[in-house]
């Protein structure tokens, strides 16, 4: 059986699974994590995440009422952590390791087969190349791997040799109770912030770092500045590069134009104060929640075709890409849409319909619940 097309088994025995992840971060992989444990719980499972003290997931978890368990991860071999989470997987009897990160997926990893758990599986979130060096076993030891894009899931099978029948594409559902165009405020965003009702405005939505490319974001509101007065940018997420990003847009000028928002819990009221949501990333990604969320909302956006963002933005149909890394094209395509309210409307529509038929968080969990199923039926097989 094709791993993409595993029956809908939701009236099946229940799973006792549990999540790791090294990251002390707070992002997209992070928060599918969450979202995906709610979702699986609201089917019957029993979740756990094992995650670092002090981590953004471990805050994020226990105030959704998630059931955590502190684990100091130091590295990709640390003994203890493994013999910690061995104890975890037995004490709670364990059935599914769903592994996140790099160093938790190889502590992860052994402690499941040391425990003697029924599945390993690794959610692979980003587009980052893996290497072929024999010593990088840690995709060999699991039962099955997810993706978050076909894209990733391609590559891993031509460039890494990986069996295409343990590596599944399931991609990060939204929420559409959370993302509902007719429930959000977006009056309210623009009075915080001295927004006109009538100003164009466009929105990245990300983490404040080089991989996301603001500085090619930050050059396309320079061209756009001069062909539409009075719009206005705006720019939500926390991260490592917000100094830098404020000092460049400082220097070009657009101190007045750009409005720098820091992290948000309120992302569906700022999808639905903005008229086009953008996303300027160059590499890694995988299919990006923040475009995602924003065309579940039913707004118009603007991408680079990298990772798995093809899947999500058809050029033309559900938004509109952008050559990756050129400021240029994406001051054209951003441009196109300030320009054409009408084609923001169809282009905005469509991305809803999109996201409802292939990527909501009901889909993901039940992909998910039967691809575990898949793996389990598989193995007993073997």
């Amino acid at each position: 059986m094709n791993p993409g097309t595993q029956p809908n088994n939701a009236s099946a025995s229940p799973f006792r699974i549990l999540h790791t992840e090294w990251s002390m971060g707070w992002g997209g992989q992070e928060q599918r994590i969450l979202l995906e444990c709610r979702k699986m719980e609201e089917r019957g499972h029993q979740l756990l995440i094992a995650c670092q003290p002090g981590s953004g997931i471990l805050e994020k978890a226990r105030s959704r009422k998630l059931r955590t368990e502190e684990v100091v991860i130091r590295g990709s071999f640390d003994p203890r952590a493994i013999l910690a989470l061995r104890r975890l997987i037995r004490r709670e009897r364990i059935q599914v390791v769903n592994t996140h990160s790099g160093k938790d997926s190889w502590v992860g990893g052994f402690a499941a087969k040391l425990a003697g758990a029924d599945l390993l599986v690794r959610s692979r979130h980003l587009s980052v190349a893996i290497s072929n060096n024999p010593l990088n076993f840690v995709y060999a030891m699991t039962d099955g791997i997810i993706t978050t894009g076909e894209a990733i899931r391609d590559t891993m099978i031509r460039t890494n040799a990986m069996d295409p029948a343990k590596i599944v594409s399931i991609a990060t559902g939204v929420s559409l109770g959370r993302f509902d165009p007719a429930l959000a405020n977006g009056a309210r965003i623009r009075a915080e912030f001295g927004i006109p009702a009538d100003a164009l405005v466009v929105t990245m939505v990300a983490v404040l770092r080089s991989m996301k490319r603001h500085d090619l974001f930050i050059r396309a509101a320079i061209q756009l500045k001069q062909q539409f007065p009075g719009i206005r940018f705006l720019l939500v997420g926390e991260g490592p590069g917000r100094a830098g990003i404020e000092e460049l847009i400082q220097s070009s000028g657009l101190t007045s134009d750009c409005i720098l928002a820091g992290y948000r819990d309120d992302v569906p009221d700022i999808l639905a104060a903005s008229d086009i949501v953008a996303l300027t990333s160059d590499r890694f990604e995988g299919v990006p929640q923040s475009l995602s969320q924003a065309m579940a909302m039913a707004r118009p956006v603007v991408a680079a075709p990298v990772g798995s963002i093809r899947e999500l933005v058809l050029h033309g149909q559900t938004g509109l890409l952008a050559e990756t890394g050129s400021a240029d094209s994406f001051a054209q395509q951003i441009g196109r849409l300030a320009a054409d309210p009408a084609l923001r409307s169809t282009l905005g529509n469509a991305a809803r319909e999109h996201v409802l038929a292939g990527y909501t968080d009901d889909i993901m969990a039940r992909k998910t619940e039967d691809f575990y199923r898949y793996l389990l039926d598989r193995k007993v097989k073997k």
